[in-house]
């Protein structure tokens, strides 16, 4: 019998960080709807490691941290060189872009856990249907209603 365990996000945020500061892979949870249809909440979990904001490219996920405290789990869409870094962050569910700052990244993906499956962030397959999602940004709005109206 599975038990479900509350916790407090100050609590979380503690154990994740401290995680990645000592190098560990953090597997984490998909709690938002954002990362749909690519990763579904309750089902599917991103693993971390510690990011090195410098690295990231387009089509990375990472998690970031909003100025309110708020975590964030999204694919950078760009990544803008002037006047200083920072990164365009994008959900796969949305298309409106969050400009993101190197100081506010704290992880990236390295793997997806999808149905019970370990999906590497660097298999060719993967990274096909990334690009092609990115392709497609003109008509995710209306991809994504098709999709939400279709039987599960």
């Amino acid at each position: 019998m599975n038990k479900q365990v509350e916790v407090a996000m100050s609590e979380l945020s503690e154990l994740l960080l401290d995680g990645l500061s000592r190098g560990q892979e953090v597997t984490l949870p998909v709690t938002g709807v954002s990362m749909l249809p690519f990763l579904r909440p309750q089902r599917d979990a991103a693993v971390l490691i510690a990011a090195d904001p410098a690295a990231l490219r387009r089509g990375d996920v990472a998690l970031f941290r909003r100025d309110n405290g708020q975590y964030v789990l999204h694919r950078v869409h760009a990544v803008e060189e002037t006047p200083a870094r920072a990164y365009v962050m994008l959900g796969d569910a949305q298309w409106i872009g969050e400009r993101v700052l190197p100081l506010q990244v704290l992880a990236v993906a390295t793997a997806f856990e999808v149905k019970g499956r370990r999906i590497s962030t660097e298999s060719p397959a993967y990274r096909r249907r990334v690009a092609l999602w990115r392709w497609l940004l003109p008509l995710r709005r209306v991809l994504l209603v098709v999709w939400r109206r279709l039987p599960k």
